[in-house]
């Protein structure tokens, strides 16, 4: 799920601003792929555990010194709607663990940060990102 136009992401008690983009990717982290004797091709692929990655862009105006840390944890709340048309506001909120942050600076793009994150589930069984009409 790539969401091109959340301006502003809550994480926690922060406020994060001029924010690009927002990618929700969902990976299998444990998957079991079976074959018979039949042939060469898979009879049966499952994904039994999965990752929810959530990688968050923001444009930065200058210097950066309150950044999230590794292994930091809060709810991320966003609301964004599709570009020229009728259809209604979304939020999506989830709580995560903050994986990773990296920096990009460049003469042509600006600062970037890139904050990636785990979305994490209640209780394992339930999807770990609640979109809700805004």
């Amino acid at each position: 799920m790539l969401l091109l136009n959340p301006r502003k992401v809550t994480f926690g008690e922060v406020t994060w601003g001029n924010v690009a983009s927002v990618a929700i990717g969902r990976s299998a982290h444990r998957m079991l792929v079976e074959w018979s004797d039949s042939g060469p091709h898979a009879v049966l692929a499952d994904v039994s555990e999965q990752r929810v990655r959530v990688e968050v862009v923001q444009e930065l105006l200058g210097e950066d010194m309150d950044t999230p840390k590794p292994g930091e944890s809060g709810a991320l709340a966003f609301t964004t709607a599709p570009t020229s048309t009728d259809l209604p506001s979304r939020e999506l909120t989830m709580t995560a663990v903050v994986e990773s942050v990296s920096y990009e600076v460049s003469l042509r793009r600006g600062s970037v940060r890139r904050v990636v994150l785990v979305a994490t589930s209640i209780d394992g069984g339930t999807d770990p990102v609640a979109v809700d009409d805004a």
